[in-house]
């Protein structure tokens, strides 16, 4: 079957056709000359049914005499009356009893059973056998049947003038196959002309993709019409073959271009810093690279959405754009990473000078609806090929130097030094042994009090981060909680200390003591997080403090990203009873008519400006304004960094009663703070034993 398939699947279209009409010709007359066949044995065998039944019929009259008597002589004198039937070849007479009575057979036939028919049916006594043909007549006698007649015939003659038949038939047939064929050949040129035409012009169409092409041919016919859409396929092949050649175009631009801001990207960056390494080597040219990431970016999308923060990153490209040099390549990596490939480098002076000027177009106000944004980027250089040979070592360096920018207080750019890459290795090392601290225990709270200057009494405290590190020791929370806010790890552990400053505060109040305020600070990530409501109500729920007892701190700088989204969630928090103060006051850049809206109970004056007091004969200026800003919006106000009596009385004398530093308290742990109160402002000698136990139960 599968290689009659693929004959006919090689064939042609031409040969196709010719073998269709002249085969289904001959089927129809091979069908016809059939039904013919088969009528005329219908009619034949019909004919001779008829004859034998009227001659059975006749003959078992007679029988029935021969039966009665017991005559079988009688009975053989009739059935040679079947001799001169030559298409009869044997009779017999069947007693009731199914006995044979008396038979005849010709001469020229062999003896032959006799099968007996049920004496019921006279319809049914006639039935082929093989090539022969039986009629059987019942034999009766007053109405009662006393025997059967059987009589036989030939087929032979029958068949024989089907067979002349079928000769003459496959004689026509062959003559008329011959013919079909012959008007086939003649017709299939009215169909596989216009066909190969077609083919032709496909074909040439295929392999010059000349979609203008045309077929031009006047029918009306089936193959006027595929002709008219074949040209209408071409016309839309050519429509959207130009359509697919821009889009190609487009797609060739995207995949070496940013989406956003248009620049090179990755792709395209690479290729361009190897090509031009290759044409430093053999120049003996210099190529400096820079690495830009913007400061903080990540804020402005948080706070103020991802459509402003792409407004930033188009206008950061342009102002890019517009500063580096004519062969210079500006792309960028993703997020607010940029990269600079400068071929023209000749010093490091005249890198320098292109640093600054990245660093100052970046540093120019960008307007965002109705307020300015500021943006800054850190930047980090690294030369061909002082630095590296490749583009792996050069980013490499250029991303460690962009880093050590960072670490340096953002907003400046720095070229590579080798002793940067120790310096990664160590940030690389610490931040892999800050995210185990946590589930290794290794974290803990200091608290520091806040006191009433006027009276000496503890009103409050601070709970202050330390990690006290297994090998490094008591590491400096300068040195831990920047490198914890950069990589995320601050909400975790965030949520860590206000669960444990909130169960301390309640562990001393279980022990008998004041009910002091817990300050908590809240870092500026932590404060964006959706779920800080979430999280300031479970510390509560769990450890059962009263939200009064709590107050949360939050840096200025944090709250004016965004500041209407700052004021709906800080008025969340103080819905909760919870305080809310504001850290490092006057450090940031906080306008008067946002801080009438905010929802705060109190300032803490920076230790920066409570330095200066005693310092400068107007250090104490600022101290004093913010004291007048504080009564003015009737919120409390506290100073951190007293260090000396001679702030407290500084202090005292301009009406601020509340304060926070090394002169008032040290930061300790829990247990220090007991004795600290117990011993500097009870007075008291010692602590129960019980009681101490329940002060110090957190660990912490």
């Amino acid at each position: 079957m599968k290689g009659l398939r693929r004959f006919l699947d090689n064939l042609s279209i031409r040969s196709k056709l010719i073998l269709i009409i002249t085969v289904i010709s001959l089927i129809v007359l091979m069908g016809l000359f059939g039904v013919f066949v088969m009528t005329q044995r219908s009619l034949l065998r019909e004919a001779l049914l008829q004859e034998v039944q009227v001659l059975t019929q006749d003959l078992s009259r007679n029988c029935s005499a021969a039966l009665i008597f017991d005559d079988r002589l009688a009975a053989d004198d009739i059935l040679d009356n079947l001799k001169s039937k030559s298409q009869v070849v044997s009779g017999a007479i069947v007693t009731a009893d199914g006995q044979l009575f008396a038979s005849y057979r010709q001469q020229v036939v062999a003896e032959l059973p006799h099968a007996v028919l049920p004496s019921s049916s006279r319809e049914a006594a006639a039935s082929f056998f093989g090539s022969y043909l039986e009629v059987s007549q019942p034999i009766s006698f007053n109405e009662e049947q006393i025997g059967t007649l059987h009589i036989r015939a030939s087929l032979e003659k029958i068949h024989q003038v089907l067979l002349r038949y079928v000769l003459f038939g496959l004689v026509g047939l062959a003559g008329a196959g011959l013919l079909a064929w012959l008007l086939a050949w003649r017709m299939q040129r009215l169909i596989s002309g216009p066909i190969e035409s077609l083919a032709q012009t496909m074909l040439t169409v295929s392999s010059e993709q000349d979609y203008s092409r045309r077929v031009v041919m006047e029918r009306s016919d089936e193959l006027g019409t595929l002709v008219e859409n074949f040209n209408e396929m071409l016309n839309q092949i050519q429509v959207r073959d130009a359509d697919l050649q821009e889009k190609q175009q487009r797609l060739n631009y995207l995949a070496y271009h940013d989406a956003l801001t248009g620049l090179a990207n990755r792709l395209l960056f690479d290729d361009r810093l190897q090509h031009a390494l290759e044409n430093a080597r053999r120049l003996g040219n210099r190529v400096a690279l820079f690495f830009i990431d913007l400061d903080r970016f990540k804020n402005i999308n948080d706070s103020l959405g991802h459509k402003t923060g792409d407004m930033v990153l188009k206008e950061v490209s342009a102002r890019l754009s517009a500063v580096i040099r004519a062969g210079d390549t500006l792309a960028r990596l993703g997020g607010d990473e940029f990269v600079i490939i400068c071929e023209q480098a000749t010093d490091r002076q005249g890198i320098a000078i292109l640093a600054t000027k990245v660093q100052r177009v970046l540093n120019q106000p960008l307007q965002c609806g109705h307020q300015d944004l500021f943006v800054s980027g850190s930047i980090g250089v690294s030369v061909f090929p002082d630095d590296g040979e490749c583009v792996e070592s050069l980013m490499q360096c250029a991303d460690v130097a962009m880093y050590q920018a960072k670490e340096l207080g953002r907003n400046n750019y720095q070229f590579f030094t080798p002793g940067m890459t120790e310096l990664a290795q160590e940030a690389l090392l610490m931040e892999s042994k800050l995210r185990k601290a946590l589930e290794n225990g290794e974290l803990l709270l200091h608290y520091q009090p806040q006191v009433d200057m006027s009276s000496g009494c503890i009103i409050g405290m601070e709970a202050l981060l330390r990690w006290q590190h297994p090998v490094m020791g008591l590491v400096s929370p300068a040195k831990f909680i920047p490198l914890a806010e950069e990589t995320g790890l601050i909400i975790s552990i965030g949520k860590w200390v206000l669960q444990q400053a909130c169960r301390q505060a309640m562990l001393w109040q279980q022990a008998g003591y004041p009910a002091w305020t817990m300050a908590v600070n809240i870092s500026p990530k932590q404060f964006w997080q959706t779920d800080l409501i979430d999280a300031v109500e479970k510390a509560l729920e769990e450890t059962g403090l009263d939200p009064t007892l709590l107050e949360l701190e939050i840096t200025e700088s944090a709250i004016m990203q965004d500041a209407d989204k700052a004021i709906d969630t800080m008025h969340r928090v103080r819905e909760r009873g919870i305080k809310l103060a504001i850290d490092d006051f006057g450090t940031g850049y906080s306008s008067l008519s946002c801080l009438r809206r905010f929802p705060l109970s109190k300032l803490k004056i920076d230790q920066s400006f409570t330095r200066d007091i005693l310092i400068e004969e107007d250090g104490g200026a600022i101290a004093e304004g913010i004291m007048a800003l504080a009564r003015t919006l009737k919120l409390d106000v506290i100073a951190e960094g007293v260090e000396e009596a001679g702030q407290v009385e500084f202090l005292l004398a301009k009406g601020c009663t509340e304060g926070q530093g090394y002169h008032l308290g040290r930061p300790m742990p829990a247990e220090g703070l007991v004795d600290y109160y117990l011993h500097k402002v009870a007075g008291k000698a010692e602590v129960p034993a019980d009681s101490y136990s329940v002060l110090i139960g957190s660990g912490g």
